[in-house]
């Protein structure tokens, strides 16, 4: 149960009126007392879910301050303060909150150490709203990338940032979930007086995951296509087969990382088009446009990414091969400063193991995976019934080169 009433004596100063909200939208859980913390201000919101900051509960004054800097939290005040995720219990689809706390929670029972992704505590489902507790993290790459010069990193960060990215992506389908929406904004450094973290990029927001895997008499089986499905993501950094409507695999996740980092290298090949028409320029994009796009060390690696069947593993280990190349050829290392710091905080542990994790990429913690042929052709799909408008006849989501 939440905290609402405690024999604590402590002091909430409100600078403005909080009332809150149990309806389909965000809940508005600024000012309550949650598992002895208390929500002081609202970090991010969307559609049906927010993000709020919460500092422990402790004899001090707690200051309510919907404008509250939480980049200005000094290292060691850091372990005071939490992030509340909350979601309406009245979502279309479900509550993506549980999504995100069996990912999580499933994640870090494989992979303990992970540096890739956040901690969960607390899960916690009300009558209209449901909530967890979360590391407190600090800038997206989305955020990042808009302070530097034309939007793009240089080539030592990006690579280095491109590195964990493609880690954390393998750790999640080897979890045995695809992402759905892999974009700058989910890619989110660790807070920057956080030295245990803050060099550390993270995957964050599972609330459209998927799990692939099914468990059939102790056996991993893959889970059969669905002929339809409905939009998820982000039109400007999903795959192409999201827009054919089609199942979404790991090689789709894949795409959606390459399109996220080319737009923080140069561009996208949409990067230009009118909204209306982002679609119909993917639809037509040849694989040359991308990797025309990209460091030339990327090429074979993508083009043979671009030959795998859907539902096979992706070829993550010759991706990082690529971008460990990148490095090399420009004399990058993994313990330069990122374009954003000034100089590495030096108790931040040294990065040095990104530059011989070969064998952990090619490691495959899925080779038992049985996947069974489905009637959907992996390269061409028809639309369900419920579709009046058939798919276009012998649709490839695979790039002409």
């Amino acid at each position: 149960m939440d905290d609402k009433h405690s024999n604590h004596k402590f002091e909430v100063v409100q600078t403005e009126c909080v009332p809150l909200q149990d309806t389909i939208a965000p809940p508005d859980l600024i000012g309550r007392l949650l598992k002895k913390y208390v929500i002081i201000s609202k970090i991010d919101e969307g559609s049906f879910g927010a993000i709020f900051l919460a500092k422990k509960l402790t004899t001090e004054k707690i200051t309510i301050d919907r404008n509250f800097d939480y980049s200005s939290i000094p290292e060691d005040e850091l372990d005071k303060y939490k992030v509340v995720k909350a979601e309406s219990n009245f979502t279309e689809g479900g509550c993506g909150l549980k999504m995100e706390v069996e990912v999580l929670t499933n994640i870090h029972i494989l992979f303990p150490d992970t540096e890739q992704f956040v901690k969960i505590d607390k899960p916690n489902r009300r009558n209209m709203y449901s909530y967890v507790f979360m590391t407190l993290l600090g800038r997206s790459l989305k955020d990042l990338a808009s302070d530097a010069p034309g939007g793009q990193f240089s080539i030592s960060t990006w690579s280095r940032v491109a590195i964990q990215g493609l880690f954390a992506v393998k750790q999640l389908h080897e979890t045995g979930y695809v992402h759905r929406d892999l974009k700058p904004a989910n890619l989110v450094l660790g807070h920057k007086n956080d030295f245990k973290r803050c060099r550390f990029v993270h995957l964050i927001d599972f609330g459209l995951s998927r799990k692939f895997i099914n468990i059939v008499n102790g056996v991993k089986c893959y889970r059969k296509s669905r002929k339809y499905v409905d939009f998820r993501g982000t039109e400007f950094y999903c795959s192409k087969s999201m827009h054919f409507d089609m199942e979404q695999h790991r090689i789709d996740d894949m795409w959606g990382l390459i399109f996220t980092l080319m737009e923080m290298y140069k561009r996208l090949p949409w990067s230009f088009v009118e909204k209306s028409e982002i679609e119909a320029k993917k639809k037509s994009t040849k694989l040359i446009e991308i990797l025309n796009l990209l460091p030339i060390e990327l090429s074979e690696p993508l083009t043979n990414l671009n030959t795998i069947e859907r539902e096979s593993r992706p070829n993550y280990e010759e991706i990082y091969v690529g971008l460990q190349n990148v490095m090399i050829k420009n004399k990058c290392s993994f313990n330069d400063p990122y374009d954003w710091e000034a100089i590495v905080n030096p108790k931040s542990p040294s990065m040095d193991k990104f530059n011989c994790m070969l064998e952990e990429f090619k490691k495959d913690r899925l080779d038992d995976l049985i996947i069974p042929k489905n009637d959907n052709n992996q390269r061409n799909s028809q639309r369900s019934t419920k579709e009046s408008v058939p798919l276009e006849a012998n649709v490839s989501v695979y790039y002409e080169p």
